[in-house]
């Protein structure tokens, strides 16, 4: 074969039958020796620095794969040396790692779809390859190693949701909701940073929870806005039912805090305009000049005391008045607004237009000539906070919000990042409960009893007779680097761990999983630690998927038309 594509491009870069396998397992071996320290509540940081000196500190394996360079050192023999990350080799240019760049793209795939478990993508795609080799290297075919996987991985799923718990969607238990929280935001941040984002992330979700036409549940997080404020501490973030405003009122006479409000949002210009087509007004002397000026003011006025008006007409003893613009309002109109106690924002960003007629109710108006109370929406708080040159308006206490706003505060730019980053996970998490109405015991426990159901008990049904066999005990045995990893970036014996698990788990016959504090067997449904019934599923599917692919890789050919290093073809050639 190789021979045979030299023939075709005389240039083509080829890896033999004999070491396109090992160039495969060596590739997914090396890109979850960087990742697996970062896996679980116990594992380490990566400290990312760009080529202007950014630094960002991070666990999560999605920003690792998508921030990090994964290359390969070029050298006469195609792929005989591989490097799995930024490093460099003196005199030698870096490209990018084919097997390691799919594997990169397969776990950020994972995250994208679900929202977390890139890391045990990457962690189970490598032990899939390592335990594939082994029986390779005594002369088993791949095709029949990836057949046992796929019956494996199928007998996996169906252990999945035997384990798997009910929840009622419509009524979830909060404690349950914040265990999930809790368990996906420890794996990425501080634990009392974590504990703190674990009642702001189940609220925010529940906040935005919906049921659309058909009666099922949907959850919209576009409906969340994660406001960033680089101020104070990260444990003095916060949950905001309401919106938070990155722009304030412009006017030094409105007030700085109100309460009971009723909130109007439009979209009607409170300023002089110029005419959309060319056009020209003439005057002979200083008087037409002035009643022209009046005429125009007259009518931005005459918008502004229809606002005053109705304001007068809805608003009773004890309650305010708040208008919200997306377009302008000039500074005459701002003093009549002020003078009557309105506060009003202008030219407000289009996002927020959205959000607030979903947050406080009512709805946007054009015009001003009809306006009705039912187009108002309320909030029982507005306030404004200036940070510098930054001002920020807060619409709390909103009664029944459909959207919400996370409020994340840090004291340097690259901790807000890693709780931004956290606290995505962790609404998906969330949201994933709500929507699959499935979560699944974590610390390893299904990974521990999947693989003791696939030995036990698989392999001795006719499905897995025959060779396939030995692709299920690779399989099982590739499951366990879950709970082992996590057991190693825990400090303890792995060995001793797992075992520990194992043998309580033939003794009790539940599902129990691995404390990382003790490194005993422990109920770890019990502890309130629950992972992601989707996340598990997926990371199975995708896992498997790949690896039996790059099993079955007989042959890597780097053969395009410009890739090769010879003579340029001659402009008639059609075959160049």
């Amino acid at each position: 074969m190789a021979a045979a594509a030299k023939l075709v491009n005389p240039n083509a870069e080829i890896v033999a039958k004999s070491q396109s396998l090992l160039v495969n397992v060596s590739a997914g071996r090396g890109l979850a020796s960087v990742l697996k320290s970062n896996l679980g509540p116990r594992g380490t940081l990566k400290m990312l620095v760009g080529g202007a000196g950014q630094i960002k500190l991070t666990k999560d394996g999605a920003v690792l794969l998508k921030e990090m360079q994964i290359m390969r050192p070029t050298a006469p023999q195609f792929f005989d040396q591989e490097r799995i990350g930024s490093h460099t080799l003196a005199g030698r240019s870096l490209r990018r790692h084919p097997t390691a760049t799919m594997i990169a793209r397969t776990a950020t795939a994972q995250d994208e779809i679900t929202g977390d478990g890139t890391t045990s993508v990457v962690l189970l795609t490598g032990e899939l390859l390592k335990c594939a080799e082994r029986y390779v290297g005594e002369g088993m075919h791949p095709r029949v190693i990836a057949e046992g996987y796929d019956l494996a991985r199928d007998k996996a799923l169906e252990i999945l949701d035997a384990c798997a718990v009910g929840v009622d969607a419509k009524n979830p238990p909060r404690e349950l909701l914040q265990s999930v929280a809790r368990t996906a935001l420890r794996t990425k941040l501080q634990p009392k940073i974590a504990d703190l984002m674990t009642g702001a992330v189940v609220d925010a979700v529940l906040t935005v929870r919906d049921e659309d036409d058909e009666g099922s549940l949907a959850v919209d997080l576009h409906m969340v806005e994660v406001m960033t404020m680089e101020h104070k501490l990260g444990a003095d973030s916060r949950f905001v039912r309401g919106l938070v405003l990155d722009h304030a009122s412009r006017h030094p006479d409105m007030p700085k805090r109100l309460t009971n409000c009723h909130v109007l949002t439009c979209n009607v210009s409170l300023e002089y305009e110029k005419s959309e087509v060319a056009s020209g007004f003439y005057y002979s002397n200083a008087e037409q000049r002035e009643r022209l000026i009046e005429s125009e003011r007259k009518f931005t006025d005459d918008k502004v005391k229809q606002v005053i008006e109705f304001k007068r007409r809805v608003c009773k003893e004890g309650e305010s008045f708040v208008v919200i613009n997306q377009k302008g309002i000039d500074p005459l109109s701002l003093d009549m607004l002020a003078k009557e106690g309105i506060w009003a924002c202008r030219r407000a960003k289009r996002r927020n237009m959205e959000r607030i007629a979903l947050a406080c109710g009512g709805s946007a108006v054009n015009c001003l000539d009809d306006l009705e109370p039912d187009c108002l929406g309320h909030t029982g708080l507005l306030y404004e906070v200036n940070l510098g040159e930054e001002n920020y308006t807060f619409i709390d206490e909103v009664k029944n919000p459909k959207s919400c706003t996370l409020l994340l505060k840090g004291p340097n730019k690259h901790t807000i990042d890693q709780i931004k980053d956290a606290v995505r996970d962790g609404l998906r998490a969330v949201a994933g409960v709500l929507e699959d109405g499935k979560v699944v015991p974590g610390g390893g426990a299904f990974e521990v009893a999947a693989a003791a159901e696939l030995v036990d008990t698989f392999t001795k049904t006719e499905a897995a007779r025959g060779k396939k066999k030995f692709g299920i005990h690779a399989y099982a045995d590739a499951l366990l680097v879950v709970p082992k990893v996590l057991a190693e970036n825990a400090g303890l014996d792995v060995q001793e761990a797992i075992v520990n698990v194992q043998d309580a788990r033939i003794k009790t016959g539940g599902c129990l999983g691995l404390d990382l504090a003790t490194g005993e067997a422990t109920d770890t449904a019990a502890l309130g630690v629950w992972d992601n019934y989707r996340v598990k599923k997926q990371y199975l599917h995708l896992s498997t998927v790949l690896a039996t692919q790059l099993l079955l890789v007989d042959e890597v050919m780097k053969a395009g038309r410009t890739m090769g290093k010879g003579p340029a073809a001659a402009p008639d050639d059609e075959y160049a």
